[in-house]
């Protein structure tokens, strides 16, 4: 696919900083939250200490209730924690939406895998996922088409996950000097962590962590992946801080914890993904691995076509969290006030 042409040459070559600044002002973020029950009584807290760190922040939730409770006892939980940033919750189970079942069955029929990964969908939760993120997606168009605006930033959420650092979108704020600042200890923890100095490794890097700068003593120990649009070109010049700054604030790209976990995206970007929630098993992208029709392969082709860069960030102590419960142990990431034990996370799974 030929790259865009720009009247400068580079989409990246300058940004305004006075139309910069007043969309900050104004940035509005949209929470999409979705999964079983699970543990959200023991992420709550981290969910509205990390998260909702603004009033003005909305929430859409869709859940499967795998608990004893009622559904209208679980929604008065949730509105109370939540208060009125929560505009909507919807609640997802097989009974409620037989016609789903029977969509999901013919799109597994036409898959060409092997019978035995059909059965794993069909039992796993890769696909009702999906349709739980369908159904809260719709649910905010409906808001935004009603109210004759689009949200800036949107946060995808889980019930069993929690972000371990507060997502307040600092990175947006950043001055050229600050992003040149930046970039040189980025690049003093890649020398320090015997990690080759190249223009890639120093985006990567730089882009996978901006989370939070706790992560960059443990730069050797970081899982960092980028995976470039087609039509990304920040890498055919110099990265320059100015450049890096306007690619921050302007780029196609979407920052992910552990792949398909957890992530935060311009809303202006997120189309496709949705998407996968009716027509799951269908994107396969010229750069699929062999396993594209996990919920993993299906979220990164969606990315793929939906032409955004992936920024991914994990660690071998943070994925450990997604251990099956049976084996999970929660001393292992928590004190017992249920405070993380590790300060250079962004993400933890808490499985029981």
């Amino acid at each position: 696919m030929p790259k865009p042409v720009f009247p400068s040459g580079d989409p990246y070559f300058a940004l305004n900083l006075n139309e910069s600044n007043e969309f900050l002002g104004r940035m509005r973020t949209v929470v999409i939250f979705t999964g079983a029950l699970r543990t959200v009584k023991k992420t709550m807290t981290y969910f509205k200490n990390n998260v909702l760190l603004r009033p003005d922040i909305d929430i859409f939730v869709c859940v499967q209730n795998d608990t004893k409770e009622s559904d209208e006892s679980w929604s008065n939980w949730f509105r109370q924690q939540l208060g009125r940033s929560m505009l909507s919750i919807q609640w997802y189970s097989h009974e409620a939406y037989p016609d789903w079942i029977k969509h999901r069955d013919r799109q597994i029929g036409y898959l060409t895998i092997e019978e035995s990964w059909k059965n794993y969908l069909r039992t796993s939760g890769s696909m009702i996922e999906y349709f739980q993120l369908q159904l809260a997606y719709m649910a905010m168009c409906q808001h935004e088409q009603r109210h004759g605006f689009r949200y800036d930033y949107l946060v995808r959420a889980r019930t069993d996950s929690i972000y371990a650092k507060p997502l307040d979108f600092h990175w947006l704020h950043w001055t050229e000097a600050q992003v040149a600042e930046r970039m040189q200890r980025v690049n003093d923890e890649l020398v320090e962590s015997s990690i080759d100095l190249t223009p890639t490794n120093q985006l990567k890097y730089f882009m996978c962590t901006i989370l939070s700068d706790d992560v960059l003593p443990n730069m050797e120990r970081i899982f960092a992946d980028y995976r470039p649009c087609e039509t990304e070109t920040i890498l055919d010049s110099e990265l320059t801080p100015s450049r890096l700054l306007s690619f921050i604030k302007k780029g196609r790209y979407i920052l992910t914890l552990r792949r398909n976990n957890l992530y935060v995206v311009r809303r202006s970007l997120f189309y496709m993904i949705p998407t996968l929630g009716t027509m799951y098993g269908f994107l396969r992208s010229p750069e699929a691995d062999p396993w594209w029709f996990n919920a993993e392969g299906q979220f990164r082709d969606a990315c793929y076509y939906s032409e955004m860069s992936i920024f991914d960030y994990s660690t071998l102590y943070e994925e450990k969290s997604l251990e099956y419960p049976n084996r999970w142990n929660e001393a292992d990431f928590f004190d017992l006030q249920f405070r993380l034990i590790n300060p250079m996370m962004l993400y933890c799974v808490v499985r029981k």
